[in-house]
């Protein structure tokens, strides 16, 4: 039952193998200036003990829906929120378990729902977790569909102090680390596309809400932590490989550009990172241009879901 007749909010925390980032980010979720919020936990077969520890450390009025497979974001995404629709929500808040928010977020992630009835999506400031003094990993994002659907992280390593944008104001896309989603979203357009096991989920599913007449609002006073680790000094091979074949994924659903003008549009990211790992880590570069090869060849095939021999790569030593 929730406490008040106001707007139903449920959090949807997504884990694998990473309970005790999920502990913190609850612990903060429970600090929150807006109390009447549900969690629901979706464990995506972390395999470990999580489960266990997390019923254990969060008790048991906290539910934990565990999924049989690990079939990535959208698909664990995707249980809580039908969840939370089975039990008359108004709001689905998706947030990385890798987070910490303040206690006013959500607060002014709802002000922003409540002045603006066209928002289907109300997004975070993300802050980079361990930055001092901070900087700016995501102020909203765009797409360039002209430019081989080359998609942008406004105010990417930008110093918090120096970013003077108060206003809740339209972007192309905000980010699934902290996405407040209005139930009336999931009834029109369904739920997050499942095809690309990580990254370009929520994208493609707030282009397709745009294309019911949604729109993705960006609330720079919702600011969120994100203790991201999939970039660090070098890019993990899931990070290569994925955020490669699913932009050309991405790209290929949802517009008209043919492979080539959609490679184009990657070759900054790729020559980017290639110049990286060749200066960090050289005798890691083939298996790095290995990867970047499969990723451009499973997106020209249409390859979907996960890839085992990618998930079991480990991230080279700088």
């Amino acid at each position: 039952m929730f406490l008040t007749d106001g707007p139903r909010v449920f959090v949807v925390l997504l884990n694998y193998q990473s309970a005790g980032d999920l502990v913190r980010c609850l612990a903060s979720v429970r600090r929150s200036q807006e109390r009447d919020i549900r969690p629901v936990i979706v464990d995506n077969a972390s395999g470990n003990g999580d489960v266990a520890r997390l019923s254990k450390e969060l008790g048991p009025t906290i539910p934990i829906l565990e999924s049989p497979h690990n079939g990535g974001y959208a698909h664990g995404n995707n249980l809580g929120i039908r969840y939370a629709l089975d039990r008359d929500v108004d709001f689905v808040w998706i947030l990385n378990p890798d987070t910490q928010v303040e206690p006013d977020t959500l607060q002014m992630l709802m002000t922003t729902m409540a002045l603006r009835p066209d928002a289907g999506f109300v997004g975070s400031l993300n802050l980079h977790g361990d930055s001092d003094p901070a900087t700016i990993q995501f102020a909203g994002g765009s797409i360039d569909w002209d430019a081989g659907v080359v998609t942008h992280s406004i105010g990417l390593g930008t110093p918090l102090a120096s970013y003077n944008r108060r206003d809740a104001h339209d972007v192309d896309y905000v980010a699934g680390t902290s996405m407040l989603v209005r139930r009336k979203v999931f009834d029109e357009v369904g739920f997050l596309p499942e095809r690309y096991f990580m990254y370009f989920e929520e994208t493609d599913f707030q282009v397709q809400a745009a294309r019911h007449g949604w729109k993705s609002v960006l609330n720079p006073l919702a600011k969120v932590w994100h203790h991201q680790s999939s970039t660090r000094d070098l890019p993990a091979p899931y990070y290569t490989y994925y955020y490669i074949r699913n932009r050309m994924l991405f790209a290929k659903g949802l517009s008209r550009l043919n492979d080539a003008e959609i490679e184009r549009g990657l070759a900054g990211f790729i020559d980017g990172w290639r110049a990286r790992v060749a200066e960090r880590a050289p005798d890691w570069l083939d298996t790095h241009n290995r990867l970047v090869s499969m990723a451009l060849s499973d997106g020209r095939a249409g390859v979907t879901g996960p890839r085992a021999e990618v998930d079991a790569m480990r991230r080279p030593a700088a």
